[in-house]
């Protein structure tokens, strides 16, 4: 063979494999294309009908009844006088609340995970009770506690200071719902003050400031960015709570947003206006938004307060020396007056034939009548059903949902991460106004939902959704990447890696979630109050018509112990699977 003589050669063969990538973007492609439907569906259809329904002059039929649209319902309300005074309840009690359960919880999580408090272990969880109690039962319980006619707080209260107590105001309103948002609060906030280092209030205390200086000019700048972030968030969820300002604000007429909307649709009158309800429906969910936009802008901008090294950091408790057990005292008065005797004076009640004191007196006269009455009563049990098959639905749907939005959001690339934060919106709109959209979606479209228990389940899918998919992105993104590569430089197909890998992994999460949504379910007033009928009537409703129409005390506070019960072993089955999940 000649030296100048070219050989030719064939192109190596391409491997099967070679066309994996582009597949993979297809498959990827698809997968996002299907959550941006999804989402559509869930979140912009009921958002665009609500719009769309306050752009009608519907007072008194539907709004897909009426022509042409207009802006009277928008005019009709900022005309109106009574926009400012629910304007101004509705700024004093969200203002009010935020700023009881921020001081409550500060000084909680302070003295729980920064000093040597006794009985820390104890208190702790005692203090965390209210997360196990619907915002429903609740209320009634402070009711029944602090009434003026025989509530024992309100009778304590007169005997000992002679001041006289009303439950049925703005400031009952702000405490009760202030004491029910302590323990999220305190949650956001406990990690913050246990991560502070503790070389920044020994620098202050050689440099001679005291303890209050050093709290002062240290502690409290340190983590007011986490202060700042979750009193705006719980802010949010004041500005939507529904079943504390309706339960106690309705009887004197103090309205907020939140229960003027379901006053709207629901009036005694029984003459729904639901183009004005659409439109305060519309300008809560601005506010919302507002609010939502700041309260991301504070969790971004936290990174510049960290203060947590991996060298040199330690923490030990501050010592607070004789103030120990007067402080532990303190806590203990607040356990008892917060939680146990509104809970105990609900138990009381339900034992009783009839309101009246807690007295020793009035032992011989307790039985279970109450509670033989409501299981006697049909309607009950259908509610039972109905509670219960919406709540597993709802649980399972939002998990599987969840888990699909998280692993979109780590694995489907920019636009499933787009996607992702596009789930966020679903936090800036409350629940009632969530169920006035829907109720309006399922009376437009031709979808036999209505009526059933399948429109309360897509509208608390939609309402839970976003949160469990960020409970389950948390465990998603403390999986290492390396795992996956390792199953994929094994031989093991995408597909194979994230069923035999990532989902084991992420299984605990799944499960956490979806014990977390079930206890939540049981327990949601507005959506499921909206959305009633006779056929899909559930518990929280059931006990609503007990108080609002029969006012029978005695039987509804019956219903709120089972209710109670039911929702405690739930958040107690949550609190444990995570406990073990974490062993």
């Amino acid at each position: 063979m000649q030296s100048g003589t070219r050989v030719a050669t064939a192109a190596p063969p391409s491997p099967p494999d070679a066309d994996r990538p582009h597949r993979r973007d297809r498959v990827r492609t698809g997968v996002n294309i299907a959550i941006g439907v999804l989402l559509a569906y869930l979140v912009l259809f009921p958002l665009g009908m609500l719009i769309y329904s306050s752009l009608k002059d519907s007072e008194l039929k539907l709004p897909f009844q009426i022509p042409g649209f207009t802006l009277g319902n928008f005019t009709k309300i900022f005309s109106s006088p009574r926009v400012l005074e629910v304007a101004l309840n509705s700024l004093i009690f969200v203002t009010g609340t935020v700023v009881v359960a921020l001081v409550i919880s500060v000084g909680l999580a302070y003295l729980f995970e920064r000093t040597d408090l006794p009985g820390r272990r104890f208190l702790a969880p005692s203090t965390l009770a209210p997360m196990a109690v619907p915002a429903t039962v609740m209320a009634v319980a402070w009711v029944l506690a602090a009434n003026p006619a025989n509530g024992p707080l309100a009778i304590l209260i007169r005997r000992v200071s002679g001041l006289s107590v009303d439950i049925y105001s703005l400031p009952g309103m702000i405490l009760v719902a202030g004491i029910f948002g302590v323990p999220s609060m305190y949650l956001m906030l406990a990690p913050t003050f246990a991560r502070l280092n503790l070389e920044f209030e020994e620098a202050a205390a050689t440099s001679g400031a005291g303890w209050l200086t050093r709290t002062r000019k240290v502690v409290l700048p340190l983590t007011l960015p986490g202060m700042s972030a979750a009193a705006m968030l719980l802010a949010v969820i004041a500005l939507e709570e529904f079943a504390i300002p309706s339960i106690l604000g309705t009887p004197d007429q103090i309205f907020v947003f939140s229960s003027l909307v379901q006053a709207a649709l629901q009036p005694p009158s029984g003459l729904s206006d639901y183009g004005r309800a659409s439109a305060y429906g519309v300008l809560l969910v601005l506010l919302s938004l507002v609010m939502i936009a700041v309260y991301r802008r504070q969790t971004r901008e936290s990174h510049r307060f960290r203060v947590v090294g991996g060298k040199g950091y330690r923490s030990s408790p501050v010592r607070l020396g004789r103030w120990r057990y007067p402080v532990m005292t303190i806590v203990l008065l607040y356990v008892l007056v917060a939680i146990v005797i509104p809970i105990l004076t609900l138990v009381w009640t339900s034992l009783t034939p009839y309101l009246q004191p807690i007295s020793l007196d009035s032992l011989s006269g307790l039985s279970f009548a109450n509670y033989g009455a409501i299981f006697a009563n049909p309607s009950l049990t259908h509610a039972i059903v109905n509670t219960l098959v919406i709540s597993l639905v709802t649980a399972t749907l939002t998990a599987g949902l969840g888990l699909w939005l998280a692993l979109a959001s780590a694995r489907g690339g920019r636009a499933g991460r787009a996607l992702f934060d596009l789930s966020f919106l679903v936090f800036a709109v409350p629940s009632v106004v969530l169920g006035v959209a829907v109720l309006f979606l399922y009376l437009f479209l031709p979808i036999p939902v209505y009526g059933t228990i399948w429109i309360i389940v897509i509208a608390l899918t939609t309402r839970y959704v976003p949160r469990a998919s960020r409970m389950i992105q948390t465990s998603l993104l403390q999986l290492d990447g390396g795992l996956e590569e390792v199953g994929r430089v094994s031989g093991a197909r995408r597909g194979t890696v994230l069923r035999r890998v990532v989902l084991p992994l992420a299984a605990p999460a799944v499960t956490r979630t979806w014990l977390w949504v079930f206890a939540n379910a049981l327990g949601e007033l507005p959506i499921a109050l909206l959305l009633s009928s006779s056929d899909n009537r559930t518990v929280v409703v059931l006990l609503w018509d007990m108080i609002g129409e029969s006012a029978n005390y005695p039987e509804a506070s019956a219903l709120a112990v089972l209710l109670l019960a039911l929702s405690a072993g739930s958040v107690w089955w949550v609190n444990r699977r995570g406990f073990q999940q974490h062993m």
